[in-house]
C-alpha cells in the first residue's frame, strides 16, 4: 500500500477552485482520487500540504477532511493529523458477516408491516437506481447513495431504530471499500444488470408480502459477498491479514 503519497498541482485544474463552494470542490477531488486509486487506505492527508498543493486556504481543506470523516472514509489521529481509514480483507469479511446477521431480519420484519405507499416509494427509488446504473456517465458515489437509500427505505419501514443504527454503522465502516469496488463493478454491464436484478427481487418479495423470501434473498446475497470478497483489489487493502 502506498502511504504519504504527495499530490501535485498537475492533478488539479486550479481554475475550477475559483468557486464559492471550495470545501465541496476539494471533497469532490479527494473522492475522485480515492476511487481512481491515487489515494489508498491509510494515506496521510496533511492540511498544510493539501492547501499549498491545491492553492486554497486551510479552512476549506479542514472542512473537506471533516466531511470525509463523517462519511467514514477518514479518521483523525491525535498528534498525527488525518488519514484515510485502513481496512483489511478480514475487516471487510467480518463487516459482511455482521450485515448478514442483521439486514435479512430487518427486511423480514419490514416486509410484514410495509405499506402500499412505502412500496410505491421504493418502486420510484428502484426506477431511479436503474436510470443511474444504466446511464452513460456512471458515478460510483451516486450509485452508492441510491443503493443505500433503497436498502434503508426497506429496513426503516418497521421503525427498528436500534437495528438500523447498527446497520448504518456497518455501512459507514464499509463505505471506502464499496466506493472503490463499486467503481470496478460499474465497468461491467453484466455486474450492473445483476445489481438491478437483486434490487428487483427484493421489491417483488415485498409486493408479495413474502417475508421469508426477502429474508432468504438478502441472506444469500450478503453471505456470497462475505465469501467472495474481490481480493484482486489488493492495492486498496492494508495488508496485515
Amino acid at each position: 500500500m502506498r502511504t504519504n503519497m504527495r499530490i501535485t498541482m498537475n492533478d488539479l485544474n486550479t481554475d475550477t477552485l475559483q468557486h464559492s463552494k471550495l470545501p465541496d470542490l476539494v471533497l469532490d477531488k479527494l473522492m475522485e482520487w480515492i476511487m481512481s486509486g491515487k489515494l489508498s487506505m491509510g494515506d496521510k492527508l496533511n492540511t498544510e500540504e493539501l492547501a499549498t498543493q491545491l492553492g486554497v486556504s486551510r479552512m476549506p481543506i479542514r472542512e473537506a477532511l471533516s466531511n470525509l470523516e463523517k462519511k467514514g472514509l477518514a479518521e483523525s489521529i491525535p498528534y498525527a493529523g488525518t488519514r484515510l481509514v485502513t481496512l483489511t480483507k478480514e475487516d471487510v469479511r467480518q463487516i459482511y458477516i455482521a450485515r448478514t446477521a442483521l439486514e435479512p431480519i430487518a427486511a423480514k420484519y419490514a416486509c410484514e408491516k410495509i405499506t402500499d405507499q412505502e412500496i410505491r416509494h421504493l418502486s420510484e427509488i428502484q426506477e431511479e437506481y436503474k436510470r443511474i446504473v444504466r446511464g452513460k456517465e456512471l458515478d460510483a458515489v451516486e450509485v452508492y447513495q441510491q443503493n443505500r437509500l433503497y436498502h434503508f427505505s426497506i429496513y426503516k419501514a418497521r421503525q427498528l431504530d436500534r437495528i438500523c443504527v447498527m446497520i448504518e454503522s456497518l455501512w459507514d465502516n464499509l463505505s471506502f471499500f464499496k466506493l472503490i469496488y463499486g467503481q470496478k463493478l460499474l465497468d461491467s454491464e453484466e455486474s450492473r444488470e445483476k445489481m438491478i436484478a437483486e434490487h428487483q427481487s427484493y421489491l417483488d418479495a415485498l409486493k408479495k408480502r413474502d417475508s421469508e423470501l426477502i429474508y432468504r434473498l438478502l441472506q444469500q446475497n450478503l453471505k456470497s459477498r462475505a465469501e467472495n470478497i474481490p481480493y484482486y483489489s489488493d492495492v486498496y487493502f492494508h495488508e496485515n491479514a
